[in-house]
């Protein structure tokens, strides 16, 4: 389910505290105010990407220990390397350069652009629910975890390809 982008805007505007809405009423300040509310928006999908593939690690660590504790060694090297991937991930999640810090901090960016940018992060939040189903079904699979091993490993690699290339589409809209 995609959200409506106007009305998530406008909470966000509704949610703005007493301060804000006062300096937007300012000549020149509204921009500040918008783009603050941008990095800030930024930061807090990536906080949640970051947070839900931590959950999926944890999964992925519970699972492991189940498998020493019953001396099934059979998947714990792909299970242990897919650990590594995770915390990569989590990683550029936490991490990546597209906030205040970022070069890209003084340009103005366009309504339909910030649409853009949203469905984006939508998608990418979206791609979390599929992998989500895979790490819940093997956390029940009882044997032979192999083709649910694999199946995770293939949609981690492909949200990890669609995170990096969400820095591209922030250089598109530029």
């Amino acid at each position: 389910m995609q959200p409506n982008l106007d009305n998530l805007k406008k909470k966000i505007q509704q949610n703005r505290d007493l301060i804000d809405r006062i300096v937007v009423k300012f000549p020149g300040f509204k921009g500040y105010v918008e783009k603050a509310e941008s990095y800030a928006a930024d930061k807090i999908v990536r906080d949640l990407l970051a947070d839900r593939m931590q959950g999926f690690k944890n999964e992925i660590n519970s699972k492991l220990a189940d498998m020493e504790k019953k001396k099934d060694r059979a998947n714990m090297a792909d299970l242990d390397s897919m650990n590594i991937k995770m915390e990569t991930v989590i990683k550029k999640c936490r991490h990546a350069d597209f906030g205040a810090a970022s070069v890209l901090s003084g340009i103005t960016i366009s309504e339909d652009d910030k649409n853009r940018l949203l469905e984006y992060d939508w998608r990418l939040i979206s791609a979390l629910d599929d992998l989500d189903k895979s790490v819940k079904e093997l956390r029940s699979a009882a044997e032979n975890c192999g083709v649910v091993i694999i199946g995770i490993a293939d949609k981690l690699r492909e949200f990890e390809k669609n995170f990096d290339e969400r820095k591209n589409v922030l250089l598109e809209v530029i």
